[in-house]
């Protein structure tokens, strides 16, 4: 009797199936917020949601989303209110009674970035909850049942403790603040568990650290070793005359000096590129082992997250922003929910007839935190 109830229930399958329109979207989107000068930005969001999350598919039947872009907007209106605007005012009468050089500025500044740092967590935490309480599957809508506050402290104190400890807390932080996160989420009554240990992270992590120690260590080597070759005395020569006044470098000069700007520019990328690549092994086996650490019902979760992958997904994202200038936007938040759905999967099963919907109170306002701090979130 026991072994029936334990499997009672039926098995998760989630796929993404995409449906045309979303280029026209985004391109109506792109118009709309030029000629309202970013104001419908609000909208925007809420429609291409709604066009990611009818895509997703469980068990063949799609997600909804429910979020309206004025509740974004008068989110937006209250954080202007009552953190924006007050900050605002203050600036400028010091700037206009005491002088930008007063130090009570830099009080105040210093103050303005220590509560961005404070509330940065509870913007993540409160813009997560409002998509939750936005999407609906089969009718039953999900939440965050716990404090963002919490959350937010919780968070603030991750941030102090990565610096003091050279980035060594993080596999321990981070599996905490999952475990907050993921232990205060619902979908109806159905409540989510989280349960794991960060141990199994550390070796990996040790050996991006390294890594990244090495290959920082190297480009700073191959950068002076760039310089001295680069900024001997014929090249002095040739940039001394480039920016002499009333110069005619010719140009042989003007090749020279191009090659060096560029060669320089090339070690600044390459290391900038190398070492989160480096990361992305890290960043892989903690998406893996998060999702192995998540239960729903009678099910566990197996996320297929390679490190190629990741950068795969990072890089044609990168290249969508640039190549669209901006306007592809939705493309890249779409490649994002579709790695997720493509290399999720669902073991075990969940009696889904059995839950019932969320009681907890709907927020009336969206994301005004995560919008004012430009968080990205999807």
């Amino acid at each position: 009797m026991a072994d029936s109830l334990q499997s009672s229930g039926e098995p998760i399958r989630v796929e993404y199936v995409p449906r045309p329109g979303l280029g026209r979207l985004a391109f109506v989107n792109f118009l709309l917020n030029l000629v309202t000068l970013t104001i419908y930005r609000f909208w925007a969001k809420t429609n291409v949601r709604r066009h990611i999350w009818s895509c997703v598919h469980i068990n063949g039947q799609p997600l909804e989303y429910t979020g309206r872009g004025i509740e974004i907007f008068k989110g937006a209106l209250i954080v202007f209110g009552l953190f924006v605007l007050p900050f605002a005012l203050v600036i400028a009468f010091i700037n206009i009674a005491l002088g930008p050089e007063h130090p009570a500025l830099f009080a105040v500044y210093t103050l303005l970035y220590l509560a961005i740092f404070v509330l940065w967590g509870a913007a993540l935490y409160r813009a997560r909850r409002y998509q939750l309480s936005r999407t609906l599957w089969r009718g039953i809508r999900g939440t965050l049942v716990g404090s963002s506050m919490i959350y937010s402290l919780t968070y603030f104190g991750s941030i102090l403790a990565r610096g003091m400890s050279l980035g060594w807390t993080t596999p321990v932080l981070n599996t905490v603040l999952q475990e907050q996160i993921i232990g205060d989420m619902r979908f109806g009554d159905l409540a989510f568990k989280f349960g794991g240990r960060a141990g199994l992270l550390y070796p990996t992590y040790a050996l991006c650290w390294f890594l990244s120690l090495v290959a920082i260590i190297i480009f700073i080597f191959l950068f002076g070793a760039e310089v001295t070759a680069l900024f001997g005395p014929e090249v002095q020569k040739v940039f001394d005359e480039i920016f002499k006044p009333d110069s005619h470098p010719t140009s042989e000069q003007i090749w020279t000096a191009s090659t060096v700007a560029a060669v320089v520019a090339v070690s600044f990328i390459a290391m900038f590129l190398v070492v989160p690549m480096l990361w992305a092994i890290y960043s892989a086996k903690e998406l893996a082992t998060f999702a192995n650490y998540t239960k729903a019902g009678n099910a566990t979760f197996k996320l297929n997250a390679t490190a190629g992958s990741l950068i795969s997904l990072v890089v044609g994202n990168l290249l969508i922003l640039i190549f669209t200038l901006g306007i592809g936007r939705p493309f890249m938040q779409q490649r994002l929910i579709r790695y997720m759905c493509e290399r999720m999967e669902v073991i075990g099963t969940i009696d889904v007839d059995r839950i019932a919907q969320s009681q907890a109170a709907l927020d009336r306002t969206g994301e005004g935190l995560a919008d004012a701090f430009d968080l990205g979130v999807i």
